[in-house]
């Protein structure tokens, strides 16, 4: 492997096992994702600043999207759950990250692995 190419000898490996393999590489990229999303919503959970705790309570992992592209993953704050002292919707995310940021510490501590994890997923399971 250099930078971000993956090299790998295919050696003898079938032409029906080299058409899966794509689809398997997507399975294990999104295995990570989901991993490191799931990281990174814990981490900004704890870096949050925290009030009534709804806003901390509403940072989610989400999958999906338009016309159901299922290999999405985001991680969302905000708009999602009522503020027990306001009643309304909590939708002050962006605001509350622009002073006092939550989400972007959380995605620069995540972003260095995910593609040395994808890379190493993939790998392994083109081996296996």
């Amino acid at each position: 492997m250099t930078g971000n190419v993956i090299k790998y000898d295919f050696g003898g490996v079938l032409k029906t096992d080299l058409a899966q393999l794509p689809e398997q590489m997507l399975d294990y990229a999104e295995e990570v994702l989901l991993d490191q999303a799931h990281m990174m919503k814990g981490l900004a959970q704890i870096l949050v600043r925290v009030d009534t705790g709804s806003l901390r309570d509403s940072i989610r992992v989400e999958r999906g999207g338009r016309k159901l592209h299922w290999r999405t993953v985001r991680v969302r704050a905000g708009g999602y759950v009522t503020n027990p002292d306001t009643g309304r919707k909590v939708d002050y995310a962006a605001v509350v990250e622009r002073k006092y940021p939550f989400m972007q510490p959380a995605w620069d501590s995540v972003k260095g692995t995910v593609v040395l994890m994808i890379e190493q997923r993939v790998v392994n399971g083109v081996e296996k």
